[in-house]
């Protein structure tokens, strides 16, 4: 194998690098907001809101996310509103990571005794509050750990983007390999870069877990 050719991309793959974070993060962050917002109103509408998004949840959670990034980049121009492909690819994670992330947050919260909401109802505080300020701090312990690993794979998840051909890394390997004819070696180069991503990340992962059950987060955060 030869990688003498590698230096001089560099300063491409860093580029790339950088978008891919950028991907990663901007989707997580957008499909936990979402993610929330959709478990919270399943909670407290209870079988109304289990009727009203367990279908779409259920839907986006069974289909490929592949499949999904096509649909949201070729749909919107198919509708006269073209998403460019970051917008779309974007979009598409951020959708069907909130799926992922609702469900995660919805079974941690009504793993939390029934009581605690039961109480907080009998004093007269509304659900909503409930299981915001209450049972969710209880159940952050265990939420925040599968997100982290969730995020992880969501990095990986972005290498879907050469679909529409967004220069995230995959891409720019895949470009880089038709002008050097190095495939080998610039497909192991980006996987090192995917291993640097989110290696340290796995390793922080039981380390978080560790120091949430031993702080007593959750019961710090417990208010009625």
């Amino acid at each position: 194998m030869n990688f003498s050719f590698v230096p001089q991309y560099l300063p491409l793959l860093a580029q790339a690098t950088v978008l891919t974070a950028e991907l990663a993060i901007g989707a997580f962050a957008l499909g936990a907001v979402l993610g929330f917002l959709v478990a919270l109103a399943r909670i407290v509408g209870g079988a109304d809101g289990d009727l009203l998004l367990g279908p779409v949840v259920n839907f986006i959670r069974g289909t490929p996310a592949l499949v999904q990034i096509l649909a949201w980049y070729l749909g919107s121009s198919a509708l006269g509103i073209p998403l460019d492909p970051f917008t779309a690819v974007l979009v598409a994670l951020a959708v069907n990571s909130a799926a992922f992330i609702s469900e995660t947050l919805r079974g941690a919260i009504r793993a939390v005794p029934k009581g605690q909401r039961e109480a907080a109802l009998a004093i007269g505080l509304s659900t909503t509050y409930s299981v915001i300020r209450i049972e969710l701090p209880q159940a952050l312990p265990a939420i925040i750990p599968a997100l982290m690993g969730f995020f992880i794979g969501l990095v990986k998840d972005t290498s879907l983007a050469y679909l529409v051909g967004l220069y995230e890394l995959t891409t720019t390997a895949k470009i880089i390999a038709e002008r050097e004819f190095r495939p080998l070696e610039i497909y192991l180069v980006i996987a090192v870069i995917y291993f640097a991503l989110c290696f340290p990340l796995s390793r922080l992962v039981p380390i978080v877990e560790r120091r949430l059950q031993r702080s007593g987060l959750a019961q710090q955060h417990l208010s009625v």
